[in-house]
C-alpha cells in the first residue's frame, strides 16, 4: 500500500511539473511610441491561448503555453502589433498610432460608422474628453466642449434642472431641447413629477432627469447636430440628438475599477448687499432727501443679522464613490458598476444623493449575439424653498436679500422675528419651517438580439422599457406666516412615467470591388404613459405628523386631483450609405413617423435626408501638395420635426368648471378647455449644412469647420381666434423661425514626446432671426415677480428679445427740463425719447439684448509627463444678457425698507454726489415702473476658468493586487471675468425662455481630491 501511494505521489508530482514548463509568464509594458505614454486597456492575445489587458501604467502580466510563438497588442486608435516570442520574459512595446483619428468609429442613429466615413455633422467624445470634477449628470460632461451646442444649468441646487440647445432656438410653445438615446432607447425627459407642492416656492424648471444615469458608466457621447444625422428621428431630430453609450466589458480577465473623490464646495460669487450699518445710513439718508416718513427713521440698533450668510451652508461637501467589475472571452462581455453620488447644497438643508447600479451584458455564439443594458437608480432631493416668487410665498434667498438686517433672529420667546414694515416671512422661517423632499425610482433598460444570415445580411430586434416612480412630500409648518394661517400645510405629489420601445432593423453591408454597400430599414413602435396624483391638506392639529397622516387636517380643506396621458409613436425608417472608391460618400435616409398627438389629417409626417462626402486627401491633386492627410467636404440637406407639444393639444379636451348648486346640493361641472384643430401637425425643421474635415502635419493639427442653416417652419403657436368660438386662442402651425451660424474645431498636439501637450479649440457664431409670426405681429414673454412683458418675439429679431427702455444717464440741476413734459427732477433716471414727443412711455421702448449667446467658445489643454497629467479647461460665451431682476427690486422697491443691493445705493446722486450713473432713489415710481431697461438687462458676456485637475499616476513594481493608483486634484468653477452683477452669468433660473435671474441658487466653487484604484 505505501510503495502505491509512494507511486502516486511521483506520478502527481511529475504532472505537476510538466504542468509548471508547459505554462511560460510573460510581462511587458505599452506605451505609445511617439510620446512614450503608458496606454491603458491595451489587449495582449497569445496566438494559441491566454488573454490580458494593460493596467494604468501599461504593464500587463500573460501566462501562455509553450506552444505561443507570438503575440498580437491591440488598442482602439492604435495600429495593431504582432510581437514574436523569443527567450525573454519580458516585452517593451510600442504601439503606433493609425494615421489620423478618423478611423474611430463613432455611434450614429441606429447604428455606428467609422468616422472617416460620416457625412453629417456628428461631434464625438469620449471619456478623456469629458468635462472633469463633480459632474451628476451627461449634460455636464460635454457643458462647452462641442461647438454649437450650448448647455446652460437653470439652477446652482444639487441636481438642478439643465437646458441644452443645439445650433439655436426655433420654438416657441414646443420643446427646444434635443433627443437623448441611451444605449438605443430614445427617453422621455421630462419631470415624473411636476409641481413643488401648496405654499413651497420652486425653481421654475425641474431636476434633470437625466441624474438617474451615473455618468461614470458613460463611455461616449455623440451630438448629432445636422439633418442628415438627425433625419432618422424624424419627428423627434429638429433640436438635434444626443446618444450616449455606456461601457462595455472588454476581452480579458477581471478588471475591478474603484474610483472616488471627496470636496468642499463655497459661493463662487456673493451678492453685496447693504451691511447693517449701511442700512441704516442709507435709510436716513433717503428720508433727510425726502424719501418717505420719519416714522420710518431707524435709531440705534440692538442686534443686527446678516441673513444672506444665514442661508449658506459652509463648505459643502460632495463626494462620489464609483465601484465597478468588467471582463470577458470571446464570447461573453460584461461590465457591472455600482455607485453613490452625495451633494450638500450651497443653500441649507438641501441635498441631493443618487444610489445607482448597472448592468451591461453581451453573449455571441457563431452568427448570434444577445445582450443588455439595465441601470437602475433611486434618487433622494431634499429642496429648500426658492425660486421665482415674492412677498409671504418668496424663497429664502429673495427674503434675505430683502429682509430688515438691523432685526435679531428670534423674539424674546424663541419665535422668529418679524418685519412690522414688510410682509416677508423670516429667511430661517422660511428654510426651516418649509420642508420638500422627494424620493425617485427609475429603472431603464433595453435587450436585444442580434442576428447575422445570408453572409451579408443583420437582422437586429430590440425591446425595452424605461419605468420611473416619484413622490414628492411637502409640508409647510406653524414656524411661518402662511404655516400659523393655516393650521400647517401638507401636499403629496406622486408620478409614474413608463415608456416601452420596441424595434426591428435589417441592415446590409456588401464591399463589391470599388462600391461599399451600407443599407439600413427597420420599424419602431414606441409609447409614453403617465400617472399623477395628489392630495392637499390643511388644518392640523399639529405640525408633528407632517404629510405622514393626512387624515388628521380640516376634512373640509382636502383637495386631491389626479390625471392620465398617453402617446405613441409608430414609425417606419431607412437609410442607405454608399461608398465609392473610397473617395465618394453618399447618405440618404427616410424615416416616416406616425404620432397620436397630432390632428387626424396629420397624423403621419415624412422627414428625408441627403448628403454627400468627398475626401479630397484620396485624389492625387491633393496627394501631390504633400500637405494634408485629411480633407473632406461635406454637404447636407434633411428634414426633422418637432413633437413636443403634450398631449390632445388637437382635440377638445374638458376641464373642472364651476361649482353648481342643484337643489339643496353642491354639484362639480366639466368645461370645454380647448377647441380642436384636426390640421394640427408638427412643426419641422430643413437644415442646410457645409462642412470640411481637415488634417495635416500627420493630423497634428486637425479639426472641422461648418457652415449651416437651420429653418423652423409650421411653428406651434397659440393664434388668436374670434371670440364666438369660446376660445381665445388656439394651437395653430404659423411662424417661421431662422437659425444660422459657424462652428469651428482645431486639434492640436503642439509637443510629442516624453512631455506631451494637446489643445482642444472649439468656437461658434449663432445668429436667430423670427421671419414669420402668421397674423401676430408681437409676442410678448417672460416674467418674474412685479415684472412682466421681459422679452419680445418679433419678426427680424432674435426670438426672446429684451424690450424697454434706454437710460442715458441721471437728471442733473443744470439740465434743460424743457426737453420733457415727465415730472422729473435732478437725480431721477434720464430715460431716451425714442419718439422725440418729449413723453416715455411704453411706445419709446426698444430691443436692449438677446437671451442667446452670438458667439461661444472654449478652450482645453492638457499635459502629460512621467505619469503627471493637467488638464486646464477655459469657456467663454459673448453677446448675451440676463435681466437681473434683483437690480429691479433695488431700483423700484415695493417699499422703503427693503433692503437692496449695496453699489448702487453706495454711490447714488445727492446733492454732494452728482451722479451720473445711479439715481438719487428718492421717489423711484414717480416716472412709471420702467422696471425692464439698460440697467437692469445686463451684459451676461464671460470668460470662466471652468476646470484645473491635476493627476499623478503612481508607478507600481511587483503588485500582486493593486495594478495602478491615480490620485488627483480637481478645482472646478475657479474664476470669471464678467461685468454681469448676479451670482453668476453662467446660469438662467427662468429655464427656457428669456434669461431672468432673480432670486438664482447660488454656484459654487469646488475643490476635490480623488483616487481611483485598478484592480
Amino acid at each position: 500500500m505505501i510503495v502505491k501511494l509512494k507511486i502516486l505521489v511521483l506520478f502527481v508530482l511529475t504532472l505537476a511539473s510538466y504542468q509548471v514548463n508547459a505554462q511560460q509568464q510573460i510581462t511587458g509594458t505599452i506605451k505609445d511610441q511617439i510620446t512614450g505614454s503608458p496606454i491603458i486597456g491595451a489587449t495582449i492575445v497569445g496566438d494559441k491561448a491566454g488573454v490580458a489587458n494593460s493596467d494604468a501604467q501599461g504593464r500587463f502580466s500573460l501566462s501562455i503555453s509553450n506552444g505561443n510563438t507570438s503575440l498580437t497588442v491591440s488598442y482602439v486608435g492604435y495600429q495593431s502589433q504582432r510581437i514574436q516570442l523569443d527567450s525573454r520574459t519580458h516585452y517593451e512595446i510600442g504601439l503606433i498610432a493609425q494615421e489620423g483619428a478618423l478611423e474611430e468609429v463613432v455611434v450614429i442613429g441606429y447604428g455606428t460608422s467609422k468616422k472617416s466615413d460620416i457625412t453629417g455633422s456628428v461631434s464625438s467624445l469620449n471619456e478623456k474628453d469629458f468635462n472633469k470634477g463633480a459632474n451628476i449628470s451627461a449634460e455636464q460632461l460635454i457643458a462647452g466642449k462641442v461647438s454649437g451646442v450650448q448647455v446652460v444649468q437653470s439652477s446652482g441646487e444639487p441636481g438642478g434642472g439643465i437646458s441644452v440647445n443645439v445650433r439655436g432656438v426655433g420654438s416657441v410653445n414646443a420643446g427646444n431641447s434635443p433627443l437623448y438615446v441611451v444605449d438605443g432607447f430614445p427617453i422621455d425627459n421630462s419631470a415624473t413629477v411636476g409641481g413643488t407642492g401648496a405654499n413651497f416656492t420652486g425653481m421654475k424648471s425641474a431636476r434633470n432627469p437625466l441624474n438617474a444615469i451615473n455618468p461614470n458608466d458613460i463611455a461616449s457621447i455623440e451630438v448629432l447636430k445636422d439633418a442628415s444625422a438627425t433625419a432618422i428621428y424624424g419627428s423627434r431630430g429638429a433640436n438635434g440628438v444626443v446618444i450616449i453609450t455606456t461601457k462595455r466589458g472588454k476581452t480579458g480577465g477581471l478588471n475591478v475599477n474603484y474610483d472616488a473623490y471627496y470636496g468642499a464646495q463655497n459661493i463662487q460669487r456673493d451678492i453685496n448687499i447693504l451691511s447693517t450699518q449701511q442700512y441704516k445710513d442709507v435709510i436716513n439718508g433717503l428720508i433727510d432727501a425726502g424719501e418717505g416718513t420719519e416714522s420710518q427713521r431707524i435709531g440705534d440698533i440692538v442686534e443686527g443679522t446678516d441673513w444672506l450668510s444665514k442661508m449658506y451652508s459652509k463648505k459643502a461637501p460632495v463626494q462620489n464613490h464609483n465601484l465597478s467589475f468588467s471582463g470577458g472571452n470571446e464570447n461573453t462581455r460584461y461590465h457591472t458598476s455600482l455607485n453613490y453620488f452625495g451633494q450638500d447644497g450651497l443653500l441649507i438643508n438641501s441635498d441631493n444623493k443618487r444610489y445607482s447600479a448597472r448592468v451591461n451584458l453581451e453573449h455571441t455564439a457563431g452568427n448570434f449575439k444577445l445582450g443588455t443594458n439595465i441601470t437602475s437608480s433611486y434618487i433622494k432631493d431634499n429642496y429648500v424653498a426658492n425660486g421665482m416668487d415674492l412677498n409671504e410665498r418668496a424663497g429664502i434667498i429673495y427674503a434675505a436679500i430683502a429682509y430688515d438686517p438691523t432685526l435679531p433672529i428670534y423674539n424674546a420667546d424663541g419665535t422668529y422675528k418679524l418685519s412690522p414694515d414688510m410682509n416677508i416671512d423670516n429667511p430661517l422661517a422660511i428654510a426651516n419651517g418649509k420642508m420638500s423632499q422627494s424620493n425617485l425610482y427609475r429603472t431603464l433598460g433595453t435587450i436585444y438580439g442580434e442576428m447575422n444570415f445570408l453572409e451579408d445580411f443583420t437582422a437586429k430586434l430590440n425591446v425595452g422599457a424605461d419605468i420611473s416612480n416619484q413622490r414628492r412630500d411637502t409640508y409647510v409648518d406653524r414656524q411661518t406666516i402662511e404655516g400659523r394661517a393655516n393650521g400647517g400645510i401638507a401636499s403629496i405629489l406622486h408620478g409614474t412615467s413608463t415608456s416601452y420601445l420596441a424595434e426591428f432593423t435589417v441592415g446590409y453591408k456588401k464591399k463589391i470591388d470599388i462600391h461599399d454597400l451600407n443599407f439600413l430599414v427597420g420599424v419602431t413602435g414606441q409609447q409614453f404613459n403617465d400617472i399623477s396624483s395628489s392630495s392637499q391638506g390643511s388644518g392640523f392639529s399639529s405640525d408633528a405628523t407632517g404629510t405622514n397622516n393626512m387624515g388628521l387636517a380640516d376634512p373640509t380643506k382636502f383637495i386631491v386631483s389626479s390625471g392620465r396621458t398617453r402617446n405613441s409613436l409608430l414609425s417606419y425608417l431607412g437609410r442607405a450609405n454608399y461608398n465609392l472608391y473610397d473617395k465618394y460618400l453618399f447618405t440618404a435616409s427616410l424615416r416616416i413617423d406616425g404620432s397620436s398627438r397630432f390632428g387626424t389629417n396629420n397624423r403621419f409626417g415624412v422627414f428625408p435626408s441627403f448628403a454627400f462626402g468627398w475626401k479630397l486627401e484620396e485624389e492625387e491633386f491633393i496627394k501631390e501638395l504633400g500637405l494634408f492627410n485629411t480633407l473632406k467636404l461635406r454637404t447636407s440637406w434633411g428634414r426633422t420635426g418637432n413633437q413636443e407639444i403634450g398631449n390632445y393639444q388637437s382635440i377638445s379636451t374638458y376641464a373642472g368648471g364651476q361649482k353648481a348648486v342643484i337643489g339643496s346640493g353642491q354639484v362639480s361641472t366639466t368645461t370645454p378647455s380647448r377647441i380642436a384643430n384636426p390640421n394640427l401637425k408638427w412643426e419641422t425643421s430643413e437644415q442646410l449644412n457645409f462642412g470640411l474635415d481637415y488634417g495635416f502635419m500627420s493630423n497634428r493639427i486637425s479639426g472641422s469647420v461648418d457652415v449651416f442653416y437651420k429653418d423652423t417652419k409650421d411653428m406651434l403657436l397659440n393664434l388668436a381666434v374670434p371670440r364666438t368660438t369660446g376660445f381665445s386662442t388656439m394651437m395653430t402651425n404659423v411662424g417661421a423661425v431662422r437659425n444660422s451660424g459657424i462652428e469651428f474645431l482645431m486639434n492640436t498636439q503642439n509637443v510629442k514626446g516624453p512631455f506631451n501637450w494637446e489643445t482642444t479649440w472649439n468656437f461658434a457664431w449663432l445668429k436667430n432671426l423670427v421671419k414669420d409670426l402668421g397674423s401676430n405681429t408681437i409676442i410678448y414673454n417672460g416674467s418674474a415677480g412685479g415684472t412682466s412683458n421681459v422679452s419680445i418675439i418679433k419678426v427680424g429679431e432674435p426670438i426672446y428679445s429684451f424690450f424697454g427702455y434706454e437710460i442715458d444717464g441721471i437728471w442733473q440741476k443744470g439740465d434743460d427740463f424743457s426737453t420733457t413734459k415727465d415730472a422729473v427732477v435732478a437725480g431721477d433716471f434720464k430715460y431716451r425719447d425714442i419718439n422725440g414727443d418729449m413723453i416715455v412711455n411704453a411706445d419709446d421702448r426698444v430691443v436692449l439684448g438677446n437671451s442667446f449667446p452670438k458667439y461661444t467658445a472654449s478652450m482645453t489643454n492638457n499635459f502629460d509627463y512621467k505619469g503627471f497629467n493637467l488638464n486646464i479647461f477655459i469657456d467663454g460665451v459673448f453677446g448675451v444678457s440676463m435681466l437681473n431682476n434683483n437690480l429691479v427690486d433695488t431700483y423700484f422697491p415695493a417699499n422703503l425698507k427693503r433692503n437692496r443691493l449695496a453699489d448702487p445705493m453706495l454711490n447714488r446722486w445727492t446733492v454732494d454726489n452728482p451722479s451720473n450713473v445711479y439715481p438719487s432713489f428718492v421717489n423711484p415710481l414717480k416716472q412709471g415702473k420702467k422696471e425692464v431697461n439698460s440697467y437692469t438687462v445686463e451684459n451676461a458676456s464671460y470668460v470662466r476658468l471652468n476646470t484645473v485637475k491635476l493627476g499623478y499616476t503612481i508607478p507600481l513594481q511587483n503588485t500582486k493586487y493593486v495594478k495602478g493608483v491615480n490620485l488627483y486634484v480637481v478645482g472646478q468653477n475657479l474664476a470669471i471675468i464678467t461685468d454681469y452683477t448676479g451670482y453668476d452669468p453662467s446660469i438662467n433660473p427662468n429655464g427656457s425662455g428669456a434669461r431672468i435671474d432673480w432670486n438664482a441658487y447660488p454656484t459654487a466653487r469646488t475643490f476635490m481630491l480623488g483616487i481611483n484604484l485598478n484592480l
